[in-house]
């Protein structure tokens, strides 16, 4: 007995924890802030409770600590307050607004009440001080893990955003962002809400007929006050398809309200309220363009066959492909497709690295009187309306469901 009590003692760490199976399920950390002793406490600490460290950030670098994080898959990341308590809460504030379902603490070795209260304005979830308490600290993971348990039953319940994002102005995204929303409407049969996210001059409720008495500038001027009732009363319904659109400003702004992470907020509820929420993006938007890529499920990449608009393309392509990044979402859309063009099919594949997933047809006069009249095409039969509902028969995920026909060609 007494050697086993020797080797007892050998072996013992010199930090021990107990170990909680829910608070160390899985879980990942990243560590934000310059090295020092308080990093060395923290690794030991979140090693002890068997949470993998997922990444070390050693200093505060704004922006690019930002994306830097976003390549990092994690549930927990630590700021530590100690070398720069206003930046660091800086960088707290951005992270929870660009990740909600991220656990945010924070880390200081002062006891200060009143830091305490901004770092929970700031969004922090747990504070952590020195010394680290081990019971503190299990119940922090606790507390992690079952959030993060109830974010991704959550996920599951969650509708999808589908972006529409244009390569070039003059791509058409509005055109087919509007008419892809109502045939998904028809295909799904569930709810849809269709976003007009070009804040500077948007135009969706000019495509659809509408006269909104609130825009999404609205609801973005007011990030407090952003739940489902008050998105509810932003809406305007598009009657003959029964899609609900939070449509773009009459007036012109050269300084939209996006920012402060209001963008993402505004998403997560409507994603929470809606199974399908199509985003008709474009530029203006600013740091929030990167949430809207990081949140969206699939990414439509609008183009036409011209040396503007590829050129736009493939930069966009390879950013949104970048590592870390879900390539499998990003869908090119090739807008205006004629046969017999300068540059083919081929070339525009090996030019972009993939080539067009969905064709759609050059109908001008089609197109012109839908404008002209705020009579969606996807309302009506034509070569344009037929590829569009193509597209969202396949997103509804209707296998028993007949697909949609191709116009046949007879004698008559």
């Amino acid at each position: 007995m007494p050697l086993l009590e020797d080797r007892n003692e050998t072996v013992k760490p010199t930090y021990q924890f107990e170990r909680d199976p829910l608070a160390t399920s899985e879980l990942s950390v990243v560590l934000m802030g310059p090295p020092g002793d308080g990093r060395k406490a923290l690794v030991e600490a979140f090693r002890g409770h068997h949470v993998s460290v997922a990444g070390e950030l050693g200093a505060y670098q704004g922006e690019d600590s930002l994306t830097r994080l976003a390549e990092m898959e994690c549930d927990i990341v630590v700021v530590d307050l100690d070398s720069d308590p206003d930046v660091g809460l800086d960088l707290v504030e951005s992270v929870c607004a660009r990740d909600a379902s991220i656990t945010v603490m924070v880390y200081s070795q002062s006891h200060d009440p009143e830091l305490l209260k901004r770092c929970m304005r700031a969004g922090a979830r747990e504070f952590l001080s020195a010394p680290l308490d081990t019971s503190m600290m299990t119940e922090a993971l606790v507390r992690a893990a079952a959030r993060r348990m109830e974010i991704e039953r959550q996920r599951k319940l969650a509708g999808r955003i589908l972006v529409f994002w244009g390569a070039k102005g003059g791509a058409g995204v509005t055109t087919l962002a509007s008419n892809f929303a109502i045939a998904l409407r028809r295909h799904a049969n569930r709810e849809v809400a269709l976003v007009d996210l070009r804040v500077e001059l948007g135009g969706v409720a000019v495509a659809l007929g509408l006269t909104p008495a609130f825009s999404v500038c609205d609801a973005l001027r007011n990030p407090e006050r952003l739940d489902e009732s008050f998105v509810t009363s932003m809406l305007v319904d598009h009657q003959p398809s029964g899609v609900s659109v939070l449509a773009a400003p009459d007036q012109y702004s050269s300084t939209p309200p996006i920012g402060n992470g209001s963008l993402g907020k505004l998403l997560h509820v409507m994603r929470a309220k809606f199974p399908y929420v199509v985003v008709d993006a474009g530029p203006g938007l600013g740091a929030s363009t990167e949430a809207l890529f990081e949140m969206a499920d699939a990414v439509y990449v609008v183009t036409e066959a011209n040396i503007p608009s590829l050129r736009n393309a493939e930069r966009l392509l390879a950013h949104l492909k970048r590592p870390g990044q879900r390539a499998d979402r990003v869908e090119l859309v090739l807008n205006r497709y004629e046969r017999k063009s300068e540059i083919d099919e081929g070339r525009i594949a090996k030019v972009l690295g993939m080539a067009p997933r969905w064709k759609i047809p050059n109908d001008y006069p089609a197109v012109r009187r839908s404008l002209n009249t705020g009579a969606p095409l996807a309302l009506e039969n034509s070569s344009v309306s037929r590829a569009v509902h193509h597209m969202a028969w396949e997103v509804a995920g209707r296998p028993g469901a007949a697909e949609p026909k191709k116009k046949k060609w007879g004698l008559f």
